[in-house]
């Protein structure tokens, strides 16, 4: 049933998993993608790192990818829930749906709308940002 999950999880090595913790705040941490069942959409995963205290409840994996320019994007998400089953964690799919061939344009498209409604809602105003420090930075990578 989770093939087409399944078939893309397989080109990430890692996701990363996010999950609430015992009082609702999120938790996100590593994982491997390896031993996603295509049949039953789960996926065992590791315990958190200490000291966190992960809670079963709604959860998702998050893979990406890109070259060392930051191009050539690729990114997926599987959404579902995180349960504990006889002492291990399992991931557990509720759904996926293949990126589109636009997703990323519409990701870079939506960056600014995003990041501008994230300040509305915390009443805070867009940062300035320091280019000068930020070219200074490169040219002494550069060299």
């Amino acid at each position: 049933m989770w093939t087409e999950a399944a078939k893309w999880l397989s080109r990430f090595p890692e996701a990363v998993l996010t999950a609430v913790d015992r009082n609702g705040y999120p938790v996100s941490y590593r994982v491997s993608t390896s031993a996603y069942n295509k049949a039953s959409g789960e996926l065992p995963v590791p315990p958190p790192p200490d000291p966190v205290d992960v809670a079963d409840g709604p959860a998702g994996l998050l893979c990406h990818s890109h070259d060392e320019k930051l191009w050539n994007l690729q990114m997926i998400s599987v959404n579902g829930a995180l349960e504990r089953r006889n002492g291990t964690w399992v991931f557990r799919t509720e759904s996926f749906s293949p990126p589109s061939k636009l997703a990323v344009v519409d990701f870079v498209r939506n960056l600014r709308r995003s990041a501008q409604r994230y300040l509305d809602k915390r009443g805070l105003e867009r940062p300035d940002v320091n280019w000068q420090a930020i070219d200074q930075i490169k040219r002494r990578a550069r060299r």
